[in-house]
């Protein structure tokens, strides 16, 4: 919808070719009616939990109640079609669209401005970190003739899950050498609730993050949602990633440092497509809070407990 908005001219021009009428496409064209083929109706249905980009609302205005025929256009379909370019143009340049994209940019921002300001700190407290990357799911349920659902979780449910999850990670046998930690929330039609966490540790103190990540992991599987929950540990495919950001990191590393904020950039990003909003209240990402010290962390000596507090998530 960006590129139809910013077109100029028709996306479709009819032609005569040995007595039969042909429609020739735009490459817009052709990805527009690609997208006339789907189904609407299906896609509210599977992401009740999300509200739309204002791109696709957009879409649905003027493009919802226009249903091809077959694999191709017809030149009867032309003048339709042209009549709802204009008008999603017109709307599309105006003000209204423009204010939902900047405040949806504005969240991301925000979001990244937290990332930053977490990673920045904890750089300048520590000489290496190990960086831990898990997904805390739950267990699919599968419904015959429908496929997999998520499980049947509220929101309450999954937060509470959560806010046991953090506490265990602060008070429990590693959180002394817990450097801090971040979360992001989202649902998905065949997941439903979930969580993707990046969770970071004093690289002085402890080591061996595939064993620390599956601890997390079994704690929350077995301990937390009592065997509702399932988790997916990351750093078990380190040779995965080309530009690999989890593991231990050296401070001095500039390089790995540069993949560790990459890798964190997925958690703050917002998607212009379909955002998971889970209600009034409700944060869908979060950061620790990192008391930030000495430029130097002395390789031997103890370093001091670090206050964690997570900011508010209700």
């Amino acid at each position: 919808m960006g590129k139809l908005i910013g077109s100029k001219g028709p996306l479709f021009r009819c032609y005569k070719h040995a007595g039969c009428d042909f429609v020739e496409r735009t490459r817009i064209g052709d990805a527009l009616v690609l997208c006339l083929k789907s189904d609407l109706r299906v896609i509210d249905e599977q992401f009740p939990q999300h509200r739309h980009s204002p791109l696709f609302m957009l879409f649905k205005r003027f493009f919802g109640h226009i249903y091809p025929m077959g694999q191709r256009l017809w030149p009867e379909d032309i003048a339709v079609l042209d009549a709802a370019i204009a008008e999603a143009r017109a709307h599309g340049k105006g003000k209204e669209l423009q204010t939902h994209l900047k405040h949806m940019k504005r969240s991301e921002r925000s979001n990244s401005t937290a990332c930053e300001t977490l990673l920045e700190g904890l750089r300048r407290r520590y000489s290496k970190l190990l960086v831990l990357r898990v997904d805390f799911e739950y267990f699919s349920t599968y419904c015959p003739g429908v496929g997999f659902r998520g499980q049947a979780m509220t929101l309450d449910e999954a937060k509470a899950h959560r806010d046991k999850l953090l506490k265990y990670l602060r008070k429990g046998p590693y959180g002394k050498h817990l450097a801090g930690y971040m979360w992001k929330m989202e649902y998905g039609f065949e997941k439903g609730y979930h969580f993707h966490m990046a969770i970071f540790f004093d690289g002085q103190r402890v080591a061996k993050d595939i064993v620390l990540a599956d601890v997390l992991g079994r704690h929350w599987q077995n301990e937390v949602t009592e065997g509702k929950g399932m988790y997916f540990n990351c750093n078990k495919s380190k040779e995965d990633y080309e530009r690999c950001g989890i593991g231990m990191v050296n401070r001095m590393d500039d390089v790995k440092w540069s993949y560790v904020e990459e890798a964190m950039r997925y958690l703050t990003k917002v998607d212009l497509y379909l955002r998971f909003q889970a209600g009034k209240r409700t944060r869908t990402f979060a950061t620790s809070s990192a008391s930030t010290g000495r430029t130097k962390a002395p390789p031997q000596a103890p370093v001091p407990t670090i206050g964690m507090q997570l900011r508010p998530a209700i």
